[in-house]
C-alpha cells in the first residue's frame, strides 16, 4: 500500500554533508574548512588507505561522495520527540490545559518548572502537533486531549511510558532473551501484571489506542452484512467490536477475555451507550470454548504467544465455529521476505521484552497455520497502519 511521506526535515547550519561539500569545495581553491571561515588553514593531504593491513578505511579523495548522516540525525531526533511527548504527558501539561489555555508562565507555575527550558519545550510541542499556541496561550490539540489527557477514558500515556522504560532494557532482553516484565507465561503474564481494575484500565487503553487504528478499516475490509454475529476473542473492552457495531449496527457483537477485564469492559461499553449491544464472555481461551459466532477475531492476540499456542488458538476457533464460519488474525504481520518496512520488526522486538516467547509472524506462517486447523479461502490484506488481517473459512 503506497503511503505519502513527508519530506525530511532540514539539518541545523553546517550539518556533516554540508561540510563536506564545503571542504570540497575549499580544497579546490587551496583552503580548507567552511567558506570565509577565518580559521582556515591549508588543507592536509589525506591518508592512504590502510584497509589492505585491517585498518579503518580511510578516503582517498574528497572527491567522493560523501554518506550523508541525515538519516542518523533523523532517527536520533526521532527519539528527542518521543521523550518530550511523553515528558510532558508525565507533568501534566495535557491534563492541566484540558481546563483551558494558559500562558507558559501559568503553566510553569501550575507545573512547578524551572524557567528556563519552558518556551522550547512548550514550543517544541506545538511543532510535534501536541499542543496549538493562540498569541501566549497554549491549548491541547485534539490528539492530545483525547490521549495524553489523564481525565479522560482514552489516556495511554500510562501505557505509551511504560513501553518507553521498558524499550530502554533492549540490550537486557537481547542479552538474556528473556521479557523486562517478569510476570511469567501463560494467562499470568497478564493477571498477574494488572491485579487491579486501574492496572487494566490502563492496559486496556492501550489496546484502545492500537484497536482503534484498525477498527474502521476492518469494518470496510469484509461484507458484514452477510453476518449476524462477531466475537472478538482477547478483545480487551471491546473496543475493535465498538468501531464495527458504529458501521454496522445489525450486528450481534461479543468480547471473550479474563475475568479481570470485565470491569472495564462495562465501563467502557457504557460510555460509548452500547452496553447493551456487546455481550461479555469470561474465560481464560485456553481452557474455555471459545463463544460461537459467525466471525470470530483473533487481534493482537497469536503475537503474545509461541508457535504450538498460536496453533492451538487457530484450531479452537475452527472448533468454535459452524461450517461457513470465519476467523480473522490481526496482527503486525513481517513481510515474507523480511525486507520491507521496520514497523512489524520493531513490534516483534516489543514482544521479545513483554513476553516469554511472543514475537511477530510472517502472513505465510499464519496461512500453514489455518491451512492445518483445516480452514479455506484463506486471504491477506494489509489493514491500518502496519497490520495484516489474514482470514479463512470453515468449511462446509
Amino acid at each position: 500500500m503506497e503511503r505519502i511521506r513527508s519530506s525530511p526535515p532540514s539539518v541545523a547550519a553546517w550539518s556533516l554533508p554540508d561540510l563536506a561539500r564545503a571542504a570540497i569545495e575549499a580544497r579546490s581553491k587551496g583552503r580548507a574548512g567552511p567558506p570565509d571561515d577565518p580559521h582556515s588553514r591549508p588543507a592536509a593531504q589525506p591518508a592512504c588507505s590502510n584497509s589492505s593491513s585491517g585498518g579503518p578505511d580511510v578516503p582517498e579523495s574528497l572527491d567522493t561522495q560523501p554518506v550523508s548522516a541525515e538519516p542518523l540525525w533523523r532517527l536520533g531526533t526521532a527519539y528527542f520527540s518521543r521523550k518530550v511527548t511523553l515528558t510532558a504527558a508525565e507533568l501534566g501539561v495535557f491534563t492541566v490545559l484540558a481546563d483551558g489555555p494558559l500562558t507558559a508562565e501559568q503553566l510553569r507555575i501550575r507545573l512547578e518548572l524551572h524557567p528556563r527550558g519552558v518556551p522550547d519545550f512548550l514550543d517544541a510541542l506545538v511543532a510535534l502537533g501536541m499542543l496549538e499556541r493562540d498569541g501566549d496561550r497554549y491549548r491541547n490539540t485534539p490528539l492530545s486531549d483525547h490521549f495524553l489527557n489523564e481525565k479522560r477514558p482514552s489516556y495511554v500515556g500510562a501505557f505509551l511510558s511504560a513501553a518507553d522504560a521498558r524499550w530502554d532494557r533492549l540490550a537486557d532482553a537481547l542479552r538474556t532473551g528473556e521479557p523486562q516484565n517478569r510476570w511469567g507465561a501463560g494467562p499470568q503474564m497478564f493477571t498477574e501484571q494488572y491485579r487491579t481494575t486501574a492496572a487494566w484500565r490502563n492496559f486496556t487503553a492501550g489496546m484502545d489506542y492500537l484497536n482503534g487504528m484498525i477498527g474502521p478499516p476492518v469494518a470496510e475490509a469484509f461484507d458484514w452484512t452477510s453476518v449476524d454475529s462477531v466475537v472478538d476473542v482477547g478483545g480487551a473492552r471491546g473496543n475493535l467490536v465498538a468501531a464495527l457495531l458504529r458501521r454496522h449496527p445489525h450486528l450481534k457483537a461479543g468480547v471473550f477475555d479474563l475475568p479481570g477485564v470485565e470491569p472495564v469492559f462495562i465501563e467502557h461499553m457504557t460510555q460509548l451507550g452500547i452496553a447493551d449491544r456487546v455481550t461479555f464472555h469470561a474465560g481464560d481461551f485456553f481452557t474455555v470454548p471459545m463463544p460461537a459466532a459467525d466471525v470470530l477475531i483473533l487481534s493482537h492476540v497469536l503475537h503474545d504467544w509461541a508457535l504450538q499456542e498460536r496453533q492451538a488458538l487457530v484450531s479452537r476457533a475452527f472448533d468454535a465455529l459452524a461450517p461457513g464460519g470465519r476467523l480473522m488474525v490481526i496482527d503486525p504481520m513481517i513481510d515474507d521476505d523480511r525486507r520491507g518496512t521496520a514497523g512489524a520488526l520493531l513490534t516483534s522486538l516489543n514482544m521479545l521484552m513483554v513476553t516469554p516467547h511472543g514475537a511477530e509472524y510472517t502472513a505465510a506462517e499464519a496461512r500453514d497455520w489455518l491451512t492445518e486447523a483445516g480452514f479455506t479461502g484463506i486471504t491477506a490484506v494489509p489493514i491500518g497502519v502496519h497490520n495484516t488481517l489474514l482470514s479463512g473459512v470453515r468449511p462446509a
